[in-house]
């Protein structure tokens, strides 16, 4: 996948500030300002092709996924032209809750400092969780948990009686609320493993194995460190939040769990960006084990031109389902984008030759939320 085109009525909407959006952005794309030397500089870098450039001068989005060293992992890359100060789209962002109300996120709330349990209190298990969780053990569930969370539903939940539902429900919020307490403490190695299929997976290995390798055309060591490090080391003027949404790829409705941290890079100007972003997952009830969201903000300096760039990648870990990777017209190709980037509408047309999709975009995420290039 190598080009979305933006509708000129999608974007209309998003210039009204219609559901901004993750880990789902939707983003002003303005053609007159996508020409310069910083488009086509950063796609050159980046590998996109001849069209792509051509398309982003257009008052396209383009979308990219790159090379990864093992199935099981996907990244995506996008750049699009933001037409609204950069301070703005911040302020809206902080604002999660509203910022990625948007189709495809079901519910979603933000944790209060400290995380309460009444911030979980409008979560609901979707209808196939709540089926199939009576039948998980260890090694076989259709739900992303730990052994242990599997023990709790067993035990604490009566599945026989009316209210079972209202009892997975209540476990479930603990669950998450202790989630976030404990890595707000410990760091990425409370968040533990998942023992869904018949080998465990550390949570904790698999993020590493995300900040590791490859590198970002825009650096920005101090924050790679702080995400791996977390709590320890928090960059200056960095701030965090925390917040769980359940979104919509097109499958099965997901639960995520994701810290944000937003960094002025001011005191960095040599990194090219005002801010970067960062959505680490915590969890999802489903797809991947663990996925980072890395989105740059890039002023447009020009005389006159108040916008900015907003380059994203997203880069995660999943289930390595059949054709996942190289199939764009497969089941995961289509969930990776949403939660990588950007989220298509529902005509999902597999990637035509010349790489340009001729679809309607519907959203663009980053999502979650780019999203969901989106954070959901």
């Amino acid at each position: 996948m190598d080009v979305v085109s933006l509708s000129g009525r999608s974007i209309r909407r998003a210039l009204l500030g219609i559901g901004l959006a993750a880990g789902l952005l939707i983003v002003v794309a303005s053609p007159a300002a996508q020409s310069g030397p910083f488009g086509d500089d950063i796609l050159r870098k980046l590998g996109f092709s001849v069209a792509a450039v051509r398309a982003l001068h257009g008052g396209a989005a383009v979308v990219k996924r790159l090379e990864t060293p093992v199935r099981q992992e996907l990244a995506y890359v996008g750049v699009v032209y933001v037409d609204a100060p950069i301070e703005r789209f911040v302020e809206r962002f902080r604002d999660i809750e509203q910022f990625a109300s948007v189709p495809g996120t079901l519910q979603i709330g933000r944790f209060n400092t400290p995380p309460r349990l009444g911030d979980l209190a409008s979560l609901t298990l979707p209808a196939k969780d709540l089926e199939a969780l009576p039948r998980c053990h260890p090694g076989d569930c259709e739900v992303k948990l730990s052994a242990a969370a599997m023990t709790r539903f067993k035990q604490q939940v009566k599945w026989s009686a009316p209210t079972a539902a209202r009892q997975a429900n209540e476990v479930a919020r603990e669950m998450l609320l202790e989630l976030v307490r404990g890595y707000q403490v410990n760091g990425t190695a409370a968040l533990g493993q998942y023992n869904d299929d018949d080998t465990p997976l550390s949570v904790a290995e698999q993020f590493a194995l995300l900040t590791s390798g490859g590198q970002l055309p825009i650096p920005v060591p101090a924050l790679m460190s702080y995400l791996d490090e977390y709590p320890r080391g928090r960059p200056p003027g960095a701030e965090d939040f925390f917040y769980w949404a359940i979104v919509d790829f097109g499958l099965k409705p997901t639960i995520r769990v994701n810290h944000v941290t937003i960094y002025p890079l001011a005191a960095s100007p040599s990194a090219g960006a005002a801010y970067a972003i960062a959505i680490k997952q915590l969890y999802a009830s489903h797809y991947f084990h663990t996925t980072l969201e890395l989105r740059f903000l890039v002023p447009d300096n020009r005389p006159g031109r108040r916008g900015f760039y907003l380059v994203s990648f997203t880069r995660s870990r999943s289930d390595g389902m059949t054709g996942f990777k190289c199939d764009p017209s497969s089941t995961g190709a289509r969930v990776m984008p949403s939660v990588a980037t950007w989220s298509m509408s529902s005509d999902r047309s597999s990637v035509p030759p010349d790489g340009l999709l001729k679809g309607r975009v519907a959203r663009i995420g980053a999502s979650s939320f780019l999203s969901q290039m989106s954070s959901w």
